[in-house]
């Protein structure tokens, strides 16, 4: 791969691209890539996640995870829904 390296003055870049404050008026070293547009990030296989963590699963435990929320809800404002008298 070819490649350009070039030290400068930051001024020369300054029309072109944005200096930082840091770099203005200071020697900077330019460093010239070619763009490879083509460039692909390999995937591997997919997997479907569905169903990877069936091992752990437990039926017992899935009846009371349909009601869970119901009622920790419950739980936590009973008293809020008590009715007081007089």
């Amino acid at each position: 791969m070819q490649f350009v390296r070039k030290i400068a003055n930051s001024n020369v870049l300054a029309g072109l691209i944005d200096i930082p404050e840091e770099l203005k008026n200071k020697e900077v070293e330019i460093i010239i890539l070619p763009y490879d547009n083509s460039t692909q990030t390999y995937i591997g296989n997919k997997k479907n996640v569905r169903g990877a963590l069936s091992k752990y699963r437990n039926e017992e435990l899935k009846v009371k995870e349909n009601e869970a929320w119901a009622d920790a809800t419950v739980e936590k404002h009973e008293k809020s829904f008590a009715i007081r008298k007089p």
